[in-house]
């Protein structure tokens, strides 16, 4: 019994000496289980990035048809639609001229220069899906045009979900690298928007960032701060280190001396993170100050920018912009949306070519679903299909990929609409987020087996791969 009670003072003491430091954020800082094997040869360094566009993003008023399906396209949104005049023009050699919003110079210059592809009419599917299908009786994702679900889906590549746990194709890919990270101690994904589906994995954590916070160290402490004492926060570090020493001691319960080595772990993560941000500042990215995308951007960079320093090949991101889904006041939300998109893609683009970095980094949107062509009387209902867009050096962009959807609203042969004949203006994806999912995978390293393990509804497609990465 005293041994017993010996134990438990002791790990009560852990415990609320962990308490007492609110730089301890929990074990997601961990890789996961520890290895001391170096990197593998990887083929040089990768990162993806996820930027997920929250709440619905109407992307048909991102990119917009020229010649005569400006016409029909102009019909069906009538006073949503953009004037021509107002477009940035583009050309794709299938479908001829095309333009991008006003608000979005950098996606032009990006399309023109190579570094951006446009995946048109993508969303999520279990199986190929034409207008006949919807109507009978195939297999169609869960809870179609609800934003919970088909966030969730859209980030696990999945048709239906699979109980809270679902597991994100950002997490397998994660889990994937393996060998190719050498740190024991940083896990390679990292959210800058809190709670992450895409991240989510069952054998690797991710880290939650924010991007308006510095990264601090749990112990070892530079001793500036002008409202905890010094002598206190000395007191902190010698107690904490003390406590992690005293929990992992020889002789005590295996739970005592695995809590023990996670918080070690951790601080010598936090200490890593530390490091390299206080290396890395990246002071060149220039952008407003009140952008929330971009200062989750501004972070990314950073970490890319230390990724040899922390010992990566292969690392994983997930940033989100929010007020997508534009139900009401469509037309005066949207020019700041998209100009507040522009600019953030804008800055960072410009931050990796800095690095010389840009055919290592590719990025990529993602969103709920698209939204109606048509407007509700002051913006868009829910939609389906929608155009995604992918950034970096190493795609073969300046060209659109899948086939633009008919925008017409009369027999329109791409809308899931009812079976009289009636125009609901939701569009049928063409291509789906698993086979998006499957070509961004295969260029991070993953092999055919772990994609398919990953995406198991990427049996169902003859196309495995979009073709819109080039290298």
């Amino acid at each position: 019994m005293r041994q017993v009670h010996r134990i438990d003072r002791q790990r009560r003491k852990l415990l609320k000496g962990l308490a007492a430091l609110p730089a301890l954020s929990g074990v997601s800082l961990l890789a996961g289980a520890p290895s001391l094997s170096r990197a593998a040869d990887c083929g040089g360094a990768r990162s993806l990035v996820c930027l997920f566009l929250a709440g619905g993003a109407d992307s048909f008023n991102i990119l917009v048809p020229g010649g005569s399906r400006f016409e029909e396209y102009r019909a069906t949104r009538n006073e949503l639609a953009v004037d021509e005049s107002a477009l940035l023009e583009v050309s794709d050699a299938r479908y001829g001229s095309l333009g991008f919003n006003a608000q979005l110079p950098a996606f032009q210059r990006l399309y023109a220069r190579g570094d951006l592809a446009v995946v048109s009419n993508l969303g999520t599917l279990i199986q190929p899906t034409s207008r006949s299908d919807y109507l009978s009786s195939v297999a169609l994702p869960q809870a179609l045009f609800a934003h919970n679900t088909q966030q969730k889906l859209w980030q696990t590549g999945a048709g239906i979900v699979n109980g809270a746990n679902a597991f994100g194709w950002g997490g397998a890919i994660s889990s994937h690298a393996g060998n190719c990270n050498g740190s024991i101690n940083v896990a390679p994904a990292f959210s800058i928007a809190g709670r992450s589906d895409f991240l989510a994995s069952s054998d690797t954590n991710y880290i939650s960032l924010n991007a308006g916070y510095a990264i601090e160290r749990m112990f070892g402490h530079d001793y500036i701060s002008d409202w905890i004492p010094v002598q206190r926060l000395q007191r902190m570090d010698g107690t904490l280190d003390s406590l992690i020493g005293a929990a992992t001691a020889e002789g005590n319960p295996y739970l005592l001396r695995g809590i023990g080595a996670s918080v070690r772990r951790a601080a010598d993560a936090t200490a890593s993170l530390h490091s390299a941000f206080t290396n890395h500042p990246l002071d060149n990215m220039r952008y407003d100050g009140n952008n929330r995308l971009a200062s989750q951007l501004h972070l990314v960079a950073r970490l890319i920018a230390a990724r040899e320093e922390l010992g990566m090949q292969r690392q994983v991101f997930f940033v989100q912009m929010d007020g997508w889904d534009t139900h009401s006041d469509q037309l005066e939300r949207m020019p700041a949306l998209f100009a507040g998109l522009d600019e953030a893609v804008g800055a960072f683009q410009d931050a990796i070519d800095s690095l010389n970095a840009a055919d290592s980094v590719t990025t990529f949107t993602a969103s709920d679903f698209g939204r109606t062509l048509t407007s509700n009387g002051n913006g868009t209902d829910h939609g389906w299909g929608g155009h995604s867009f992918v950034f970096g050096g190493a795609v073969a962009g300046g060209q659109l990929y899948g086939e633009l959807p008919s925008l017409a609203a009369n027999d329109n042969p791409d809308d899931a609409g009812e079976d009289d004949g009636s125009f609901a203006g939701r569009i049928i994806p063409q291509l789906s987020v698993t086979q998006y999912a499957a070509t961004l995978a295969r260029w991070m390293g993953m092999d055919e087996a772990a994609i398919d393990t990953a995406l198991p509804d990427l049996a169902n497609f003859t196309e495995r791969d979009i073709g819109f990465m080039a290298s």
